[in-house]
């Protein structure tokens, strides 16, 4: 009974070992059939958290714009403002 549990967990090894390695020479292939197209992707973001990067600096971008402006309103309204003859 051991020896046939050793057997089955050493198959079961070996099956997945062969797996990822046919899995990773089958994306590898793909990836040397698809030429790379350098003029396309040389303005984009070469990974998916530069891309979240861009976007969080433009969203801090547009809160930094939009403090600055509520605060320059709300301290005209808040200093009284000089009133000449």
């Amino acid at each position: 009974m051991q020896e046939f549990r050793n057997r089955l967990l050493l198959g079961l090894l070996l099956g997945a070992l062969l797996l990822s390695v046919g899995l990773n020479v089958y994306c590898l292939r793909q990836l040397d059939a698809r030429p790379l197209n350098y003029e396309l992707e040389a303005g984009l973001p070469v990974s998916v958290t530069e891309l979240e990067l861009a976007q969080a600096r433009a969203a801090l971008e547009a809160c930094q714009q939009a403090s600055r402006t509520t605060a320059s309103t709300s301290s005209d309204t808040l200093v009284p403002q000089p009133v000449f003859p």
